[in-house]
């Protein structure tokens, strides 16, 4: 009988949370920090439970791009050194998330999610020093450039730390208008060997928001 009023109990619970909970998609565009980027298109996708008045806490997917040429210009180049590296690399992340509003309305939300990513493809352009030829004696003469593919050097999986602003703007019923400006973390580095492509990541999105109303529980 306890175990049936307890399972009785914890399902009411978490109908009231669903009930009180919110969930919303979002679109717009990225800009990565590193050298010379380019803009790319950021999406999200997520559900919030509310813990409290101000608190939601629960997941949602997100999917980034990282677009950039990396120069790295060595001051004195051997033959067959990497002189810059252009990618562009598309993640999902899997996001635990969080939210606590702001104000006597709750128009504004600080956000907070972490989360690993997996890669889903893209291009690296590896450019490397080389001579423009080579005399039967084995001697190199002249310099050029010549353009590797590798994708494969690009990881499989990585990690981010992800915080930022939204403001929500209530349209019909509990439909709500919102845009995010969120700043990323990222750890560690975009590829496996070689220079080291360290960056962080901004996005500007905006979407939709359903925002379910808060039920008053009464006692008899």
């Amino acid at each position: 009988m306890k175990r049936i009023l307890l399972l009785a109990f914890l399902s009411v619970v978490s109908l009231n949370s669903f009930a009180q909970g919110k969930y919303g998609f979002e679109g717009g565009i990225g800009y990565s920090t590193i050298k010379k980027s380019y803009i790319t298109p950021a999406l999200q996708g997520y559900y919030l439970a509310r813990i409290s008045r101000t608190f939601y806490a629960g997941g949602g997917l997100s999917f980034q791009r990282y677009s950039f040429l990396n120069s790295i210009n060595p001051a004195s180049p051997a033959f067959g050194d990497v002189i810059s590296i252009r990618q562009s690399s598309d993640y999902l992340f899997f996001t635990p998330k969080a939210e606590m509003g702001f104000g006597v309305r709750k128009h504004w939300f600080g956000t907070f999610s972490m989360g690993p990513g997996i890669y889903l493809g893209g291009a690296q352009w590896r450019h490397e020093y080389q001579p423009l030829w080579t005399t039967p004696g084995g001697i190199p003469y002249g310099t050029d450039t010549s353009n590797v593919n590798t994708p494969y050097n690009v990881p499989n999986l990585i990690f981010r730390i992800s915080a930022g602003l939204k403001q929500r703007i209530p349209t019909y019923r509990y439909w709500n208008i919102v845009i995010s400006e969120e700043f990323t973390y990222l750890p560690g580095i975009l590829n496996k060997v070689g220079p080291g492509l360290k960056t962080n990541f901004f996005s500007l999105t905006i979407g939709i928001m359903h925002k379910y109303p808060v039920v008053a529980m009464e006692e008899d």
